[in-house]
């Protein structure tokens, strides 16, 4: 889940607006999922139009004063001028960072704007709460693929030993004369 006030919001889709038709990038700054600072990075990519590449030089230092300042990344932030807020191909090969989603702001028609967790080429909605009241949590649980994958598992296995054990117990069949 990635939380962000109304400003943080806006001031994401002004970046985006004011770099177009480049692509624009930074990161998120905060805790506990809830986003304290955006940081702008300059694009460094050789095609701007088309991809992103955050300027290492104002990267590391970056990321250098949320660690002094006791801040986690949050997410990745990067804008697709004239289409949707979805990871393009090129972002899903990319995406190095498996454990930090990448919001994205689309710039086509009404700026939007949804966060992605990329791991593995594999591209997972993450829950984006833009407001000034905390997000509604309660009943509402996340599981992870690999929790999903044991929990399906878990219960195909336990419907085989069910099945098993149900065999076991029937009687003998009657002899055939």
């Amino acid at each position: 889940m990635l939380w962000l006030s109304h400003e943080q919001a806006r001031a994401l889709v002004a970046h985006a607006t004011a770099d177009a038709p480049n692509e624009a990038c930074g990161i998120i700054a905060g805790s506990a999922h809830r986003a304290v600072e955006i940081i702008p990075i300059a694009n460094a990519a050789a095609n701007p139009r088309q991809t992103y590449y955050m300027d290492e030089k104002a990267l590391a230092p970056a990321m250098l004063s949320l660690r002094r300042r006791g801040l986690d990344l949050l997410a990745f932030y990067h804008s697709h001028p004239s289409g949707d807020p979805i990871p393009s191909p090129v972002d899903v090969r990319c995406a190095t960072y498996p454990d930090t989603p990448y919001l994205i702001v689309g710039l086509k028609g009404e700026p939007r704007l949804s966060a992605w967790q990329i791991s593995q080429n594999v591209v997972t909605p993450v829950s984006l709460h833009i407001g000034f009241a905390p997000p509604d949590t309660t009943g509402a649980i996340e599981l992870s693929q690999a929790q999903k994958v044991a929990i399906l598992l878990s219960a195909l296995i336990a419907f085989a030993l069910v099945i098993m054990i149900s065999l076991s117990l029937l009687p003998p069949a009657p002899p055939v004369p």
